[in-house]
């Protein structure tokens, strides 16, 4: 798949971004499935015309193969985004994209993540991975195989340089990478003395904010910018944290894992999901200023948090993936809070069961939708929770 390394940001900026749409809240919420079938569904975004684009992480593939943070998996090209128009009619728009996910079972995708909108249809996405491949499958003599990169992947399957990318998507034609933030992560890797020394870069969201972009690299610990001709910077790094050891023995050091931004007037809104071992409350939503790249806590208890929408009102959403923490017994049980500009935030009332392992929000009008299942290969959903 051939795919260009540069793209000027400025032809993007005119294009402009979809407006946010109102929403409120409710004790008495309608939720109803409007999409399914869907590989690990992460982020989602609203077109100017009121499609609802979706970012697939995929189901990985048939290799390579290698030994990944979480265990065993496979890379292969099945990540997508899926288009569910006003209509309600549900069709993919672009698949072929790079993932790779745990094997057995090809759950837990590393693949498409972020997603915004330019306009009625043009997509932009982050193409999460590789975060950090330790090495191929053993050698028959017993010998560990060789640490890999994404390099090393895209020798044996070349979708893999999809990996670590900003992509453009345009109906029908291949992606056009806008921005190489695994490249960045490589020669810079900004959060190496005070969070993750190895090479580990996993953009999961991308915004535009005036003449550039602004990325969460989740494996680098980072915010980063993207300006004109697909030059990388590094706005903000965020530190390791010690944490108890739930097993015991001495404090861990927990990494910030950012999951996505919102773009605010003069700072941009940051969700954590936190590191191993994931502990309940110890989330925060951070606050980054535009200009200088400071980091405070705007609001905080939450618990691993995947993903920020505005409302009209300037409500901010916050989705998390695990109410209970990701460590806990049986299936995730996700949670919606509604955070006010004062940095309160109160959890909405859902049905019992409402959420499982949520991956995204989006605010539309009177409902709240959200991706449900984003770690199922072929069970992820998109609800829509009404809010009148």
């Amino acid at each position: 798949m051939r795919v260009f390394r540069f793209l000027p940001i400025m032809l993007l900026a005119v294009l402009g971004a979809a407006p946010a749409a109102q929403a409120s809240h409710s004790h008495d919420a309608d939720v109803q499935v409007i999409a399914s079938g869907l590989d690990s569904p992460r982020h989602l975004a609203f077109g100017s015309g009121g499609d609802l684009f979706v970012a697939e992480a995929g189901r990985g593939g048939s290799g390579p193969c290698f030994l990944g943070g979480e265990g065993p998996a496979c890379m292969g090209a099945s990540g997508a985004v899926t288009k569910l128009d006003r209509w309600g009619h549900q069709s993919r728009i672009a698949e072929g994209l790079a993932s790779y996910a745990n094997t057995p079972g090809n759950n837990n995708a590393i693949g498409p993540h972020g997603i915004m909108v330019l306009g009625r249809h043009t997509v932009v996405i982050t193409n999460g991975g590789p975060t950090e491949p330790k090495e191929l499958p053993t050698t028959p003599d017993g010998t560990p195989g060789p640490t890999i990169s994404r390099d090393t992947l895209a020798a044996e399957n070349p979708v893999a340089d999809l990996f670590g990318r900003v992509l453009l998507l345009r109906r029908h034609r291949d992606p056009i990478s806008i921005a190489d933030i695994w490249a960045f992560e490589r020669d810079n890797n900004p959060d190496a003395t005070v969070g993750n020394p190895a090479i580990d870069s996993n953009p999961v969201d991308v915004k535009l904010d005036g003449r550039r972009l602004v990325v969460a690299d989740a494996g680098g610990n980072a915010i980063d910018l993207v300006r004109g001709w697909g030059r990388v910077s590094n706005l903000a790094v965020f530190p390791n944290k010690d944490t108890p050891n739930p097993f015991g023995g001495p404090d861990i050091p927990m990494q910030a894992v950012p999951t996505s931004v919102a773009v605010g007037r003069d700072a941009y809104y940051v969700s954590q999901l936190t590191g191993f071992p994931f502990p309940v409350g110890a989330a925060n939503i951070y606050r980054v200023d535009k200009r200088t790249g400071e980091v405070s806590v705007f609001a905080s208890g939450f618990t691993n948090l995947m993903d920020l929408a505005w409302g009209r009102d300037g409500t901010l959403y916050a989705l998390e993936i695990a109410h209970n923490g990701l460590l806990s017994v049986g299936s995730p049980e996700g949670a919606i809070f509604a955070v006010s500009p004062d940095g309160s935030s109160r959890q909405l009332d859902l049905p019992a069961g409402t959420l499982t392992a949520p991956g995204g929000i989006a605010v539309g009008r009177h409902a709240l939708y959200v991706t449900n299942n984003s770690v199922s290969p072929g069970g992820g959903q998109v609800l829509r929770i009404s809010t009148r």
